[in-house]
C-alpha cells in the first residue's frame, strides 16, 4: 500500500489566532494522537497534504516527520478532521499513530459492479450503503471493497454477510444488513385537479335570469292567443 509522506511543523498553542494565520499562510493546524503519549500540535503544509490525500484517499498510510522526533518517521492515519461550510478546504486535522501490527478500524467505500438480471426488467439499483466499516492491518486496508450485484433480479437484496471482503479484512457488525436491492420503481401519481367551486351568487343570479325570462315567454303566448278583432 502507497504511503503518503509528510513533513509537519511545531506550532503555537493557546495564543488567539495562531491558527488563523496558519490557514492564512497556507497551513493546516494538526494535532497528532497515540499511544498513550501526549498530544502533539502541528502543522501541515495545506496544499501538499490536500493534493495528495484526494489523490490517495483518507485511509491512506502516513509517514509523518515530526520535528525533533525520536521516531521519526511516525506511522499515523487522518483520525478526523474539519472543512471550512463554503470553501470546502481543510481547516484542522488530527492524526492518529498506528502500530503496523495491530489491527484497525476504517471505513471502506463500496464500488458496485455487475449489470443485475433484474434490471432488463424494469428494476432499479437502490443502494442502501455507501461504505463499511471493517477492522484489519493497516498493510491490509483496502481501497474500495466490490460489490457484485450480478445475480440480483427484481424483488431481491444483497446483505452485508453476502460481501466477499479481502484477505485479512473482517467487518464487526453483530447485526446483518442490506447493502443493495433491485426495486420496482414507483409509479408517479398523477393528481387530477380539482373542479373549480362555484362563484358565490352566481347559481342564485341564474336561477333569477330564469324566472325572469319565464313570464315573458308567457306573455308573449297570450298575445299569440287572441282572436282577429280584439284590441291587443
Amino acid at each position: 500500500m502507497e504511503k503518503l509522506k509528510i513533513k509537519a511543523d511545531a506550532r503555537e498553542v493557546g495564543k488567539k489566532g495562531v491558527n488563523r494565520r496558519l490557514r492564512k499562510d497556507g497551513f493546516i493546524p494538526a494535532v497528532l494522537y497515540g499511544h498513550g503519549e501526549n498530544p502533539l500540535a502541528l502543522s501541515v503544509n495545506s496544499k501538499e497534504f490536500t493534493t495528495k490525500i484526494k489523490a490517495l484517499g483518507l485511509n491512506v498510510l502516513i509517514e509523518l516527520d515530526v520535528p525533533g522526533g525520536s521516531q521519526n518517521p511516525h506511522v499515523v492515519m487522518l483520525k478526523d478532521y474539519q472543512t471550512d461550510s463554503l470553501k470546502r478546504k481543510i481547516t484542522h486535522i488530527d492524526l492518529l499513530k498506528i502500530n503496523l501490527k495491530e489491527k484497525v478500524t476504517v471505513k471502506i467505500p463500496l464500488k458496485i459492479v455487475g449489470k443485475a438480471i433484474g434490471l432488463a426488467k424494469g428494476g432499479l439499483v437502490e443502494q442502501a450503503r455507501r461504505e463499511l466499516e471493517v477492522h484489519c492491518l493497516p498493510s491490509n486496508i483496502p481501497d474500495v471493497i466490490e460489490v457484485d450485484i450480478t445475480e440480483l433480479d427484481v424483488g431481491s437484496s444483497l446483505h452485508m454477510n453476502q460481501i466477499k471482503l479481502p484477505h485479512g479484512v473482517e467487518a464487526p457488525h453483530d447485526v446483518d444488513f442490506a447493502i443493495v436491492s433491485i426495486v420496482v420503481p414507483r409509479e408517479e401519481v398523477v393528481e387530477e385537479p380539482a373542479a373549480a367551486a362555484p362563484v358565490e351568487g352566481a347559481v342564485a343570479a341564474g336561477a333569477g335570469a330564469t324566472t325572469a325570462a319565464a313570464p315573458a315567454e308567457g306573455e308573449k303566448k297570450a298575445e299569440g292567443d287572441k282572436k282577429p278583432g280584439e284590441k291587443k
